[in-house]
């Protein structure tokens, strides 16, 4: 009978309903492609690329069992655990170092699909192909997922936490209870992987306090007393990792230089930069952006809706939380990977504004600009195929050119823990000025004082000592901690001839002849 009516249909408006269906179909799986195009890039990059020193510490904190992380996680890492104590048993699968990326690869998979699915409930007019490519391709997305540290996961919590604070709380029909739960569950995991998650959470109070959603605020208010229960064990934890992190910040920054801080921080959020032309044609397009901004809420104030009311009150609260924190703890403390707890509302606010005018042009020209940002970003990042250091290849350097009884130094002493995942040679790797320890981090254990504790570091390596390599990294301080790099350069004057020298990425190899 279904097909006799359909049969009766004018030929033009079968043929439309059969192309509406097969749009229907390809839609459904533009999200999947998406996804599926950004593992393959990731997983890539998460094969080929060398670690760093932060991965290298990740690495050794996870590598001797749960205890072992917990222990690590608090006292040297100074970060919440809860990252190192999974990934310690994510490890017992496999050890390697591409075993260990997978977990951070996973997660920003997941929350690539979490993200479509609050896409649907945020816009339901809207494809959520359009912000899931935004978000897949973005730089930080690439690089957080090719990396041993847990800002990976705390995009995949992000994404969570928007996503059941909207089930749970913020729907216009009806809440869900088991939505509340798993916010309050994820809340908690959320701030025992990174403390910042906690600014999240307070957006998502201000959200509905702007919204007047009293009977859901105060259900979420409950549920954040448990979440603050649940959490105080780790407050003594916290003033002891703050105390070793801002030791060497001094002089804090104006509140204009934060500021500027900040909305620079916005930008690279959300429009990727490369190379200094890309810097000039980006300065030009936000100030059109913020013309076009102004111009969209002003036509569409009377019908803003209320989830782009909310997305911009908890932006705006994250925002506000680091710029407060950015006067306290310097910006060392908040650099691109630490913030990012924004970076998933950041960009979904600056889509809601593009979809404002419900015209589909304005969200394929947003769209195109980021990609065409981020694609460049990503082809300047990763066309030497090698993170800060580039330890993999220096150390193939080392161990093709080097003779036995010729130890090598490395400054800073952090840099040698890369390093040591790679090289295999005879010589020794000589940490500069001292061996690292990994009771408790402190960045003055970097500090060269004098050149007798150069002298020392060569005493310590087995070999004639005739001829010595020199290996160092771009890192001479912290803050306004000066690690010294020039007593190291006026050690290599003084003593010795330069007989070598080949640079890599953010490193240099010396080959040194005693005079």
């Amino acid at each position: 009978m279904a097909e006799k009516e359909n049969e009766s249909l004018p030929r033009a408006e079968r043929a439309g309903d059969r192309k509406r269906s097969l749009l229907d179909t390809g839609e459904r799986f533009v999200v999947p492609l998406i996804i599926f195009f950004h593992l393959t890039l990731t997983t890539l990059l998460a094969f080929k690329l060398n670690i760093w020193v932060d991965e290298a510490f990740s690495l050794h904190t996870t590598e001797r069992g749960v205890g072992f992380a917990l222990n690590q996680a608090l006292n040297f890492e100074l970060q919440a655990p809860l990252y190192f104590v999974v990934l310690s048993m994510w490890r017992k699968l496999d050890s390697s170092i591409f075993f260990a990326r997978l977990f951070s690869v996973a997660s920003v998979a997941f929350a690539l699909g979490v993200l479509s699915s609050l896409s649907k409930r945020l816009w339901k007019d809207v494809h959520p192909g359009w912000i899931v490519a935004i978000v897949a391709f973005n730089p930080l997305s690439i690089a957080v997922a090719v990396d041993v540290r847990l800002y990976a996961p705390v995009l995949l919590l992000s994404a969570l936490l928007m996503l059941t604070f909207h089930d749970g709380y913020f729907a216009q029909t009806a809440t869900s209870w088991r939505s509340q739960v798993c916010h309050v569950l994820l809340a908690i995991v959320a701030l025992y992987t990174q403390y910042y998650a906690g600014f999240l959470l307070a957006g998502s109070a201000c959200a509905l306090l702007v919204l007047r959603r009293w009977r859901p605020l105060r259900q979420y208010v409950i549920g954040m007393l448990v979440v603050g229960l649940c959490f105080t064990p780790m407050l003594p934890f916290i003033r002891y990792q703050m105390s070793a992190h801002t030791a060497p910040i001094h002089n804090a920054e104006s509140w204009f230089e934060l500021l500027k801080f900040i909305t620079w921080r916005m930008k690279d959020y959300l429009l990727a930069l490369a190379w200094d032309v890309t810097l000039e044609i980006r300065s030009w397009l936000l100030r059109l952006c913020y013309l076009a901004t102004l111009y969209i809420v002003f036509k569409k104030r009377r019908s803003l809706g209320p989830e782009a009311i909310a997305i911009w009150t908890i932006t705006l609260v994250v925002v506000s939380c680091f710029f407060i924190t950015a006067r306290f703890s310097g910006e060392l403390l908040l650099q691109i990977r630490h913030t990012a707890v924004l970076f998933v509302p950041l960009n979904l606010a600056a889509f809601s504004i593009a979809v404002l005018p419900n015209r589909k042009r304005l969200i394929v020209c947003w769209t195109i600009i980021v990609l065409m940002f981020s694609s460049t970003a990503l082809f300047h990042h990763y066309r030497a195929m090698a993170k800060s250091g580039d330890w993999f290849r220096v150390a193939q350097y080392l161990m093709t050119h080097e003779k036995s009884g010729q130890p090598i130094l490395v400054f800073h002493a952090g840099a040698a823990l890369p390093l040591a995942r790679y090289y295999d040679g005879s010589n020794t790797l000589v940490p500069v000025p001292r061996e690292n320890t990994f009771e408790r981090f402190d960045f003055h254990d970097y500090v060269l004082r004098d050149e007798r504790e150069i002298i020392q570091a060569v005493e310590r390596a087995p070999g004639a000592q005739d001829v010595v390599w020199l290996v160092t990294d771009e890192d001479c301080g912290y803050a306004d901690l000066s690690y010294h790099c020039e007593i190291l350069e006026e050690y290599v004057n003084k003593y010795y001839t330069v007989v070598d020298s080949s640079n890599f990425q953010n490193s240099t190899v010396k080959m040194l002849r005693r005079k």
